[in-house]
């Protein structure tokens, strides 16, 4: 008995859950609702005048067949005027003075009616753009763990369609059952003065519409999630192959690509006709059992009039307020659906705005106005998530203005240790620090103002070539550069002469991720980019890959300009890039087996002598002498010198 009682109750414990849910959804966005106060309580006004307009509409027709018609009393549900003759007026006058009476009536509901709406329109644009910009700002705050995680297409889906969704949520569900509650307290007000009896038959009915919206609400809500979460996998697939379009024309995998967004598709389609089923299922049964209501009135209704206890026309104005009282339900079985997928929308908005930060600023954390260039770690370790250790144990000194390369195989944590520098990352064990200084304890804005970061893949914003360069100097302290600044650093990056002869130079908008330029370009405009931040850090990500060898020339000088007088840390893989290094540390499997210079590693004879001869080999591998003739190391070495 008890397991049936709780399978019954199921859904109406599932809704209050969802109610509960809801509630904690508008207490969260309770900060973007305060500054609309005002105009969403003109916007009540006006839902209090739409209600009171409603109230008076059914009378003029009780005037028509009781005094018209019938030549009968009218009997008004006032105090001191519950029978009223009109007997001394004209029809024909009663007549006219009913319809311009239902005119004026409709043109001051329509006034009322335009004027909630408008308000509550405006109102809840309003909340959509902060929340928007407040989520927008998150994600920008989010560590780069988080951003690898998640799908980007599924995140631009909760930062356009689910938050505007949640206006109806926010702003307009509130203003609308508010007016609709006016309405329905004043008509069982009006209904419960002109019959108490039928009052009770049609409110009796309101718990059996409550039980039927409680138990498909919580379906709606389920298929509600589903549908977003299926719309959220389409867009990330979509926005993944339109971001590398390229991949799928190279491999001929348009045919691949369109059966899987058809696939996908089709998933989202089954969720959304899911969705929509259950609406229609749940508005049939609305409709019948207000059907039934209405029917029951009916019936009772006649016989009172047969009986002489009511007349036709009190009838007719009870039957339209029944209506008007049954309205705003049939309104919140069609607001079930949409209110179950504004909750599921903002639910994943929510989602994401509760995400903490794992990198931000500790309590006291210090602004370094003044930055020497030296990094320090001490025996850092660090594994992504729960994986297996990328940096083991790693100690070391970085001198300010010193030049050192980080050379090993793929995967021995070059780029990692790269990323601790900015805090993209902190180490699990260890510390890493800034002029003696650690990291943890640097304010993250001013840490990452004297840095300056030169990925493998140069992104550039699809805006003009002025804006991407002058974008390094975004975080920096002073005044925005101008044009001459921004054409200095330009020549020091070796990129003038190839930005003039773009259609409009430096005012070209290039296409999306700098698609109409070349990798050298795109690597040429990122340095001037860097140039302009100024900052005395520099690191460098395999900045050669994909160069050919003249675009790699202008790119190298342009490094070296950018290098001169900065502590730089750079990962590479080509040779150019570390022969005149400081120092160079070979890494492998996340530890620092050598360091020295490119001549005292080689003379030492160990990994990073073989790692270089053996890239050598593979850069020259058409050489037949160097593939007939495979010598020994120490041959390689006594050949080389």
């Amino acid at each position: 008995m008890s397991r049936r009682f709780r399978l019954e109750m199921g859904p109406l414990v599932e809704s209050g859950r969802q109610a509960l849910a809801l509630a904690r959804l508008l207490v969260r966005f309770r900060a973007y609702l305060r500054p609309q106060v005002p105009r969403l309580l003109l916007a009540f006004l006006g839902g209090i005048g739409f209600a009171a307009v409603t109230l008076l509409e059914p009378w003029p027709l009780q005037v028509v067949f009781d005094a018209v018609l019938l030549k009968r009393k009218v009997k008004l549900p006032i105090p001191g005027f519950h029978h009223v003759s009109l007997s001394q007026f004209e029809p024909l006058t009663l007549l006219a003075a009913a319809v311009l009476t239902m005119l004026v009536l409709a043109l001051l509901r329509g006034q009322f009616y335009y004027v909630q709406n408008v308000l509550a329109a405006t109102s809840g644009q309003d909340v959509v753009m902060e929340i928007r910009r407040e989520l927008f700002a998150h994600l920008q705050r989010l560590p780069l763990s988080f951003h690898r995680r998640a799908r980007s297409g599924d995140l631009l889906m909760r930062l356009t369609g689910d938050i505007l969704l949640l206006r109806e949520m926010v702003v307009t569900a509130l203003v609308n059952l508010m007016s609709h509650s006016v309405v329905v307290v004043g008509m069982l007000v009006v209904m419960a003065s002109m019959e108490v009896s039928l009052t009770l038959v049609a409110v009796g009915l309101v718990p059996v519409l409550f039980v039927i919206l409680s138990v498909f609400r919580v379906r709606l809500v389920e298929a509600a999630h589903r549908q977003r979460k299926r719309e959220g996998v389409l867009a990330s697939t979509a926005h993944e192959v339109l971001l590398g379009i390229h991949l799928v024309q190279a491999n001929t995998a348009e045919r691949h690509e369109n059966q899987r967004f058809r696939d996908l598709n089709k998933r989202s389609l089954r969720a959304s006709l899911q969705s929509a089923r259950l609406e229609a299922q749940l508005n049939r049964l609305v409709l019948f059992t207000i059907a039934v209501g209405v029917s029951a009135v009916l019936w009772l209704g006649t016989r009172r009039v047969l009986e002489g206890t009511l007349s036709p026309g009190q009838l007719l104005v009870f039957v339209a307020y029944l209506n008007g009282f049954y309205r705003p339900l049939r309104t919140l079985s069609r607001m079930t659906e949409r209110m179950a997928k504004t909750a599921a929308c903002g639910q994943r908005v929510l989602d994401v705005l509760e995400q903490e930060p794992e990198i931000c600023d500790a309590p006291g954390a210090v602004s370094l106005p003044h930055v020497q260039g030296r990094i320090t770690l001490r025996d850092v370790w660090f594994s992504y998530q729960d994986g297996p250790p990328v940096l083991r144990g790693i100690d070391l000194d970085i001198l300010p203005r010193e030049n050192v390369a980080l050379v090993g195989p793929t995967g021995s944590g070059k780029s990692t240790l790269l990323a601790l520098i900015p805090r993209f990352y902190d180490p699990q064990e260890g510390e890493v620090l800034l002029d003696g200084v650690p990291l943890r304890s640097i304010q993250l804005q001013s840490l990452r103002r004297r840095t300056s970061l030169l990925a493998q893949e140069a992104m550039i914003l699809g805006v003009t070539v002025r804006e991407n360069i002058a974008y390094g100097a975004l975080g920096r302290d002073g005044p925005p550069p101008g044009s001459d600044e921004i054409e200095l650093a330009a020549r020091a990056a070796r990129a003038h002469e190839f930005i003039l002869r773009l259609p409009q130079g430096y005012d070209t908008v290039v296409g999306e991720r700098g698609a109409t330029l070349s990798g050298g370009q795109r690597q040429r405009i990122a340095i001037a980019r860097a140039l302009l931040r100024q900052a005395p850090v520099l690191l460098l990500d395999e900045p050669m890959t994909g160069l050919d060898p003249i675009s790699e020339r202008d790119v190298l000088d342009a490094i070296e300009t950018l290098s001169a007088g900065r502590t730089t840390l750079v990962v590479a893989h080509h040779l150019n890039t570390v022969l005149h290094a400081d120092r160079i540390l070979f890494l492998r499997e996340g530890r620092i087996v050598e360091q020295g210079t490119h001549e005292g590693l080689l003379a030492r004879g160990g990994s990073y002598a073989e790692f270089f001869f053996t890239q050598w080999r593979n850069r020259d591998a058409g050489s037949a002498e160097a593939a007939r003739s495979p010598s020994s190391t120490s041959d390689r070495l006594e050949n080389s010198r």
